[in-house]
């Protein structure tokens, strides 16, 4: 069964690989009189990364409008994958491409794009 993407309900392009899970501490560092360095712990960020060797110029706008649409910051996404869904909440990271040619349309393709979500 093919993986499913949907961003506040729009359905995404699905990227050429799986999607890259990741965490990492987000921290308050400072230092004491004495200039001992403390750290707090204050939470655990997950972020999802989306990778395409190519992407169309329409399936590109479809991510544009959908998730980097600012003012609106916070998102749904849905990945469903072998008939499981996962929700989370979501604001957008970086959004990288580089056009690479047109097609027979006059339209770009976009190679090695990829975006980030990271969880609220």
């Amino acid at each position: 069964m093919a993986m499913e993407i949907t961003v506040d309900g729009t359905t995404i392009k699905n990227p050429s690989k799986k999607p890259v899970f990741s965490k990492y501490p987000v921290t308050k560092a400072g230092r004491v009189a004495s200039a001992l360095m403390t750290i707090d712990f204050l939470a655990e960020k997950n972020t999802i990364k989306f990778e395409y060797e190519s992407i169309d110029a329409t399936d590109l706008q479809t991510i544009k409008d959908t998730i980097y649409n600012f003012p609106t910051m916070f998102h749904t996404l849905v990945i469903t994958d072998n008939g499981v869904a996962s929700t989370y909440t979501v604001y957008p990271g970086a959004l990288t491409y580089t056009p690479y040619r047109t097609d027979n349309n006059g339209y770009w393709v976009y190679k090695n794009a990829s975006f980030q979500l990271i969880e609220q």
